[in-house]
């Protein structure tokens, strides 16, 4: 039997190790590694094999990237920053009529894909968002209410994450500021936006080693699409800050707008890894739900000891591996990643890699 063919571009950074890891794990793929330099590759994961082969593409040359597509089954990108390199692998995608799965992605990606597609005639099938923030946030989510939501009234969800910001990593946090995609301060209800008085550094007890933390509560496109797929009356959503410089720091860049010119962004990046440096050298990552069901209240979470990036990347691997599973000719188009999978499985697929905990308070 052949197997799937599977290209990765970005393999050698933190999210893309965890995508290549966890499919050779599985050892039922053909993985196409790509990277400027084929040495970086040879030098992480050792010399070509069956199951693993490699060829040097530079994303930012669109006959590389072309080259690269072609005699893929599905396509996923890890390369970043995401805010540079944008939908420039998708639009490779196109042209070789290769399926697509992003780590990163928002609003604005999306809406320039579909309308590329609509332009190219393109018939393929797009995820972005398949990562752990955007992307596991709105999957755990789904999973939660695929058979509960009827029941389910009110329902709050807190990100933390621990460990340092990769250069990468804090240069498309700023960039996001730049297109304020989302809502701040606001919740949602009814299938409606409403803004909040107040919310912004309020403090709440997470389970160690993450314990108090300051909110700033944001309703992303990726969260409020979820919601409305379930119905659900009243959710609220926290990125949460380990302390109130960090909270400070943040607001302090969007308030001022310290981001128009490519000077601002990268002093506002290196002003965020400054500030989130600790020498807690503890990894890791909590998606913290509670929820009222039936008039009880529960807690549900997610929980990971392994740095977030990487963990994007174990996501992805399981995001792509159903993706491979689905009929893509009845999936044409571009989607948010927890609108393609089947939530269930895919939990049932991630907690058997070990990295992630499922966790309920009683």
């Amino acid at each position: 039997m052949n197997r799937k063919s599977i290209g990765i571009v970005g393999a050698t950074g933190q999210v893309g190790s965890g995508v290549v890891e966890t499919l050779l794990e599985n050892n039922s793929y053909q993985l196409l590694l790509g990277s400027r330099k084929i040495e970086k590759l040879v030098e992480k994961y050792g010399n070509e094999s069956e199951a693993i082969q490699y060829k040097a593409v530079d994303v930012f040359d669109k006959k590389s990237l072309i080259s690269f597509c072609y005699n893929c089954d599905l396509m996923i990108n890890t390369a970043g920053p995401s805010s540079i390199v944008l939908d420039r692998v998708a639009d490779a995608c196109m042209e070789t009529n290769t399926n697509y799965l992003d780590v990163s992605g928002d609003k604005t990606m999306k809406t320039a894909i579909k309308d590329a597609m609509t332009k190219r005639n393109s018939s393929i099938t797009l995820a972005i968002s398949a990562g752990v923030y955007p992307g596991l946030t709105e999957m755990f989510l789904a999973f939660l209410m695929q058979n509960n939501h009827e029941s389910i009234d009110d329902i709050r969800c807190y990100f933390a994450g621990k460990g340092n910001f990769s250069e990468t990593g804090a240069y498309d946090i700023i960039s996001s500021l730049e297109k304020d995609e989302g809502h701040g301060m606001a919740y949602y209800c009814n299938g409606a936006i409403k803004k909040m008085t107040s919310g912004i550094g309020s403090q709440i007890i997470l389970p160690p080693p993450f314990n108090e933390v300051y909110t700033l509560p944001v309703i992303s496109e990726e969260y409020m699409e979820c919601l409305n797929d379930f119905k659900i009356t009243n959710a609220y959503f926290y990125n949460t800050f380990a302390t109130q410089k960090m909270l400070t720091d943040f607001i302090t860049i969007k308030a001022m707008q310290l981001f128009k010119t490519e000077e601002e962004k990268r002093a506002s990046a290196n002003r965020l890894m400054k500030t989130y440096s600790t020498k807690d050298k503890s990894q890791g990552f909590i998606i913290y739900v509670v929820w009222d069901e039936n008039g009880v209240k529960r807690k549900k979470w997610l929980q990971s000891s392994t740095n977030w990036n990487y963990c994007s990347g174990v996501v992805a691997a399981c995001v792509a591996m159903q993706m491979l599973d689905i009929d893509f000719t009845k999936k044409k188009g571009c989607y948010f990643a927890q609108s393609i999978i089947d939530s269930k499985e895919l939990f049932n697929q991630l907690l058997r890699t070990g990295y992630i905990s499922m966790i309920e308070e009683n």
